[in-house]
This record gives structure tokens, sequence and C-alpha cells, in this order.
């Protein structure tokens, strides 16, 4: 008996980009202001990219830890910084544990979109506060890299 397997790939042809480099974004542990009910977040990036990218949009999806999409439209250049500032829903009491909340960062490479998706854990504080853990997981992927039929 003979078995033969045909595999067929339906994924679309990636466009490539200026440098075919994925853009290389560093994203510290945030910082909070606030009152309970009432939380801002401050998420320092920094480009370690070679290249300009434009930051469109940013959201937190979490049920437990949420801001909504919110617009930035800057551009940051290689090696600059900026604050992604967010109002943040956060109800939690004191030493609870929210795991895996993230940041998702749109960003453009001239006409080609990626999503920088940011994880980190996050802390209840004495007043309910959200604390960022020590450790930022970052993943980044292309938009519309897969095309499914």
């Amino acid at each position: 008996m003979v078995v033969v397997v045909v595999v067929v790939d339906k994924a679309r042809r990636l466009l490539p980009t200026a440098t075919n480099e994925t853009p290389r974004l560093l994203i510290a542990p945030f910082a909070h202001e606030g009152s309970p009910g009432n939380w801002i977040v401050h998420w320092h990036v920094r480009n370690e990219g070679t290249r300009k990218l434009r930051l469109i949009a940013a959201i937190q999806p979490h049920a437990r830890f949420r801001a909504p999409e919110t617009a930035i439209e800057r551009e940051i250049a290689p090696g600059a910084e900026t604050d992604i500032v967010l109002p943040v829903r956060f109800i939690e009491t004191t030493g609870t544990v929210v795991e895996n909340p993230f940041l998702i960062l749109r960003v453009a490479d001239g006409n080609q979109e990626w999503r920088v998706l940011a994880r980190v854990s996050v802390t209840a504080g004495l007043r309910g506060e959200p604390i960022a853990g020590n450790a930022v997981s970052i993943t980044t992927h292309r938009v519309g890299a897969v095309q499914q039929d």
C-alpha cells in the first residue's frame, strides 16, 4: 500500500516592506496614576528598529484590565521614545493578580500595518491600583499575513 500526502499552501504571498524588517519596539512595564475607578496607565515605548514607524492606535482588551481603542496617530523615529497614555478599567481588590492582560498597538511601516502585543501581569496594589509586573513579553504580527479561502 502506498500513501501519498499532498500539501497545498493557500497562504497569500506576503508583500515586502521597504526593508523586510519586522518593527522592533521596546515596551516598558506601565506606570499608573489616578484613583479607584479612574486609573490611567503610561506605557513607555522605544523604537529599536532602523526606520520610522507610525503609531496608529492602542487598545487593552482584557476583561479585567480594559481600555477602549484609542487613536494615537504619531510617528516614532528610530531610537526615539514616546509614552502611550490610556484610561484603564481596573477594579480589583488588593493583592489580586490578573494574568495575561496585554496592550495591542497598531503600527504602520509605510503601507504595511502590524500589531504589536505587549503582555504583562498586573497586581492590585493597596488602593486597588494596577501595578505592572517586571517583565513584558512582546510579539509582532503583520496584519493580513494569511488569507483564508
